[in-house]
């Protein structure tokens, strides 16, 4: 199981690489849904290693780029709601890429006031 990290922004010139380095790009089969506090999502990432996945976990968006042969698999979704992305976990096996985001609960950073 991996954790989420945080990494540097690509730069301009990784992208070109990247555009030059991969002639198709594909936007993967997946599947969503919540179960209890997480998001699940799962993705097919065929014949794809787990050196070249490449997963962003933001406040609100998910992005996914995985990349093998001449194919780029790219993935951006916009949760519609909010998560906590540094407890962002993934697992990939045999091809099968499942990602848990825990979505974010204000009432877990709230304290109680005391009535004066």
């Amino acid at each position: 199981m991996a954790l989420a990290e945080k990494k540097e922004n690509h730069t301009i010139i990784e992208e070109e690489e990247e555009k030059s380095r991969f002639r198709y790009r594909i936007r993967p089969k997946y599947t969503a849904w919540t179960e209890d506090k997480n998001i699940i999502i799962r993705t097919a990432l065929p014949g794809v290693n787990k050196e070249n996945i490449e997963i962003k976990a933001l406040k609100d968006v998910f992005i996914l780029r995985a990349g093998r042969d001449q194919i780029l698999y790219s993935l951006e979704l916009n949760l519609h709601s909010e998560i906590v992305p540094e407890k962002t976990k993934a697992e990939y096996t045999e091809g099968l890429l499942t990602v848990t985001l825990t979505r974010y609960n204000p009432l877990d950073d709230a304290f109680d006031v005391q009535i004066l």
